[in-house]
């Protein structure tokens, strides 16, 4: 039951629900005080799920904050025992410990855990860990115009999720869907792609935004664009996108030129109007 809750709460934050998130945790954590079981069992799990709820929302002083409570914990050569049914704690902190890093302007030590990561996943079979950290490095590449070694990435990714693994790629298919869509496209069929297709957005035809305004968004300014049709702030798309706020502003000014207009609210409603939003 503290599993279901968990990933149930991880689904909202990905959704952007984390009112619910968060109420779902606490109510985990809830049933776990009534039945009198020590919080040794529960609290580390629940901890980490809020980290990773606190990183998306930005409050990277409270993901900060408690990473190093839980990894002075389970890390290190002192460190204590995983809870039984949840061996990979220490991995997955280590998890967050790297997308905090990316977050926080030290590409080099994120990758430099993912990279422990992925060799880890990769010797000892669990799979999921691997998926999880060769999509961050996607993400981490991808922020840094590193595109061969994303697709690389991206490839073994799929690769090792054959089995079935979704929700770790769904953060591109929200943020990249065009590079996505051409990802899948250049490999074989299997029931992973196909279902991964299906979750992208429609494809957009550049055309008509050529022939009104001469040249077509690019992938990452469709994702930025994507990310302001939600209501996302400049530091929510930020911090989701991996770039910096200046790059956001950037892209959010070529935007506006391509698409002819002064406003971000103008440039959603010309957007939809081109069919750029799907």
């Amino acid at each position: 039951m503290l599993i279901g809750h968990c990933v149930i709460a991880n689904l909202e934050g990905h959704n952007g629900e984390f009112a619910k998130a968060f109420a779902e945790l606490a109510e985990a954590e809830r049933l776990m005080h009534i039945w009198d079981v020590p919080p040794i069992y529960y609290l580390a799990m629940i901890t980490l799920v809020k980290c990773e709820l606190w990183l998306a929302q930005g409050r990277t002083d409270l993901a900060q904050a408690w990473l190093a409570r839980l990894g002075q914990t389970y890390t290190g050569d002192q460190a204590a025992a995983a809870p039984e049914f949840h061996p990979q704690l220490p991995l997955h902190i280590e998890l967050q410990q790297a997308l905090l890093d990316s977050i926080q302007g030290a590409p080099a030590l994120a990758e430099q855990r993912l990279d422990k990561l992925v060799e880890h996943g990769r010797e000892s079979g669990r799979q999921m860990l691997n998926v999880m950290a060769l999509n961050q490095k996607v993400a981490l590449w991808l922020a840094q115009g590193r595109d061969p070694e994303a697709r690389q990435a991206f490839a073994q990714a799929l690769e090792a999720a054959v089995g079935g693994a979704l929700q770790p790629f769904e953060w591109a298919v929200r943020a990249h869907p065009a590079w996505v869509r051409e990802q899948l496209q250049q490999g074989p069929a299997t029931p992973l792609r196909q279902t991964l297709l299906e979750r992208l957005p429609a494809a957009v035809a550049r055309e008509p935004l050529e022939q009104h305004h001469g040249e077509a968004l690019s992938s990452r300014e469709l994702a930025v664009l994507q990310l302001i049709a939600q209501g996302c702030s400049n530091q929510e798309i930020s911090d989701q996108l991996f770039i910096s706020l200046h790059t956001v502003k950037t892209h959010a000014s070529h935007i506006n030129s391509k698409l002819g207009v002064e406003r971000r609210t103008q440039a959603v409603a010309r957007a939809q109007e081109l069919g750029l939003l799907g």
